[in-house]
């Protein structure tokens, strides 16, 4: 999330998709940058990884040592990506397949789809009002992040 974009990715490129679907009625589970964010890939991690001898594993270090540098050149105040970066996309992906590895809450969630400002955004309901809006998806509200890293680890590192 940058100034300029403001909403999570997915959504911020296309908030109309992103609000029939979060409007559709199919079961729908979101981890947001909230939980994402918390979930480090570490310089010590790619270390390990390509350490492992996995045939896609050193490639895979590599990638991630690059975005790393990347995050440090051009945001270097941001003390939570120093050394460091967000595993979004495999989160959200593990999270289908073990569904533990994050806690869940219901929530009425929409996605503002008008405003340049709050292009993408989205906005839970948990307020916890005496008839609160039906929730129309689970979030994520909390994640093992160390059982998280060795998921990941173990997975990538057997690769070929």
């Amino acid at each position: 999330t940058v100034a300029a974009m403001p909403g999570e990715w997915n959504f911020w490129v296309d908030p109309d998709a992103a609000s029939i679907v979060l409007g559709s009625g199919v079961p729908l589970r979101l981890v947001g940058l909230d939980v994402t964010r918390r979930v480090r890939f570490s310089r010590a991690d790619a270390e390990e990884l390509a350490a492992s001898g996995g045939d896609f594993a050193g490639f895979a270090a590599a990638c991630a040592t690059g975005w790393i540098d990347h995050l440090e050149r051009t945001t270097p105040g941001d003390d939570h990506d120093r050394g460091s970066c967000a595993l979004h996309d495999p989160l959200a992906m593990a999270a289908v397949v073990e569904p533990g590895l994050v806690t869940w809450r219901p929530a009425y969630v929409t996605v503002e789809t008008g405003s340049d400002r709050t292009r993408g955004v989205a906005v839970a309901d948990l307020l916890g009002e005496a008839e609160p809006p039906r929730a129309n998806c689970r979030i994520g509200v909390d994640v093992d992040a160390e059982r998280f890293r060795r998921l990941f680890l173990d997975r990538i590192s057997t690769l070929r």
